[in-house]
């Protein structure tokens, strides 16, 4: 007894075929850019807003040490810069490590002899 492969027919009589057609796809991909067009514009303003948030909860965290050294040592006025830095090791007063985690920051600052603290550039 010998067995034969039958091709797979549909009723029409014609083979099947596997894959997609042509306008499957382009329906597929109409869908999708439709969808890229309403989430691109969504997800890049939420990246805008993320810097503006950092940029300003990184002014009060640097405005909360100047005023936590300022209350340590007692002092009712530091010295004042009026040139923007972002290098607290070499700042004066040096706020590292003692009252900021890191050495330097995302943005620029100046601060008066009143130790209020003024953001400058941020990168």
């Amino acid at each position: 007894m010998i067995f034969q492969k039958k091709s797979k027919q549909s009723t029409s009589g014609k083979r099947s075929q596997k894959g997609f057609t042509l306008v499957e796809l382009l329906v597929v991909l109409g869908i999708m850019g439709a969808l890229a067009a309403v989430v691109v514009p969504t997800v890049s303003s939420f990246i805008g807003d993320g810097d503006t948030t950092a940029n300003a909860t990184e002014v009060g965290t640097v405005q909360a040490a100047m005023d936590l050294y300022m209350a340590d040592t007692n002092n009712q006025a530091v010295t004042v810069n009026a040139t923007e830095s972002n290098d607290w090791a070499a700042s004066n007063p040096v706020l590292y490590p003692t009252y900021l985690r890191a050495q330097t920051t995302k943005c620029s600052y100046t601060w008066a002899t009143t130790g209020i603290i003024t953001q400058g550039t941020c990168t």
